[in-house]
């Protein structure tokens, strides 16, 4: 029963998010085009179009805000102004709401030595302890050669935060997990 109701849900949600505006879209045409509306307004008719596309890309290509909340839910500090993503990558999330991210991301010298000490502080071990993913394994392949030479990490609940330093001294790997 339980397997039924999950494929109607796999069914009906992406139908009803794409179907509804679309209706919507043509329903509104219809009204303007009724009213006699000048045509160069009915490009508004195509709004909810825009707007559910626009949360689609999203979910699929987040913002970089987005790595920002997990660089600083991970570490526990702001990222620095000047960094530079070098890679990053998500997976959509799951029913439960869990996801994988990962970036490789270019922090500078200063702020290199200055995270190692942040991470011990706000409980994360350097065990090498880690955890697979496909994210991850795209990741290292971006890596460019560099190296890993410290590995922190850290379970917080049903999450799992880490950290790795690399060989150029002033760029980290970043994955946060939550299962």
């Amino acid at each position: 029963m339980d397997e039924l109701i999950f494929f109607l849900l796999l069914i009906l949600v992406p139908i009803l998010i794409i179907g509804i505006p679309i209706l919507l879209t043509f329903w509104i045409c219809r009204i303007l085009r009724k009213k006699g509306i000048n045509p160069k307004w009915r490009i508004l008719a195509f709004l909810p179009i825009f707007i559910v596309g626009y949360f689609v890309y999203d979910a699929f290509y987040p913002s970089a805000e987005f790595y920002k909340e997990d660089f600083k839910e991970v570490t526990g500090t702001e990222l620095p102004k000047n960094s530079e993503f070098e890679y990053k990558t998500a997976g959509y999330p799951d029913t439960h709401g869990d996801y994988t991210s990962v970036l490789i991301i270019e922090i500078g010298t200063e702020f290199y030595k200055e995270l190692q000490s942040e991470l011990t502080k706000n409980g994360l071990t350097e065990n090498g302890q880690t955890i697979g993913c496909t994210e991850m394994d795209n990741a290292k392949r971006k890596m460019n050669g560099l190296k890993i030479e410290r590995e922190f990490s850290k379970e917080n609940g049903d999450k799992f935060y880490y950290v790795a330093f690399l060989s150029d001294k002033k760029t980290v790997l970043v994955q946060r997990s939550s299962h």
